[in-house]
């Protein structure tokens, strides 16, 4: 049985007005997605969307279909998205590979950290605890000059090695995963974050409800 995510999220959710984004420094200040002309990608394209060595939340054996998502861990917007992407990965990890790539935008002083820290806890199997902690306490860490102190208590707190967790935080191997990932969003003009792609096509959801999410990929799988 699918399941929905709870009211009082979804409600936190539509109190935005729609599926509202962080912006691309190109971009507008703010974009609300709608249901018109979703963009597509070439087969050469699908390389850069969903690559090999991308970071999965699920991963069956042999999925029926793809969703990517394009993230930036300060941005407001993708926290909220976060549950319902763990919602799908409940209900649908057995049958759709779900892929989290790091969008981390300029104007955001600590989004590339926090992508660190995320694929720093990812060498360790905490991608997605880690994911929600740092989406949890946002507010906590967004301003601070130099968060890395309060990544790596998060990390303690998760019960994750904190020496090594540290030492994958500040290594060149993780720096550039997280600027391959932007280097990708970049090359595919990815307009901002939350962005969510699906075996190739953009989702322009016209709200946030899971059920705007649950559409598309019933029919993804049941193809």
């Amino acid at each position: 049985m699918r399941r929905t995510v709870p009211s009082l999220v979804i409600a936190s959710i539509l109190a935005l007005g729609g599926v509202a984004s962080c912006a691309a420094p190109e971009s507008a200040p703010e974009t609300t997605a709608t249901a018109s002309a979703a963009p597509s990608f070439s087969a050469e394209q699908l390389d850069i969307v969903a690559p090999a060595d991308a970071r999965a939340i699920t991963n069956p054996a042999d999925p029926k279909a793809t969703l990517v998502l394009f993230t930036d861990y300060e941005c407001p917007y993708c926290a909220k998205m976060d549950a319902l992407i763990q919602q799908a990965a409940e209900d649908y990890g057995d049958e759709v590979r779900i892929l989290v790539r790091n969008y981390p935008l300029s104007k955001h002083l600590n989004a590339e950290p926090a992508a660190q820290a995320v694929e720093a806890a990812a060498e360790q199997g905490a991608l997605q605890d880690m994911a929600a902690t740092i989406f949890e306490h946002q507010e906590d860490w967004a301003a601070e000059i130099d968060p890395d102190d309060i990544f790596a208590q998060y990390a303690e707190d998760l019960g994750l090695d904190v020496e090594k967790f540290r030492a994958d935080y500040s290594s060149e191997a993780i720096k550039a995963r997280v600027a391959k990932d932007l280097a990708d969003a970049k090359a595919l003009q990815v307009k901002g974050t939350p962005t969510l792609i699906l075996d190739g096509q953009m989702l322009q959801l016209k709200s946030v409800d899971y059920a705007e999410l649950q559409e598309p990929l019933d029919e993804a799988v049941a193809n």
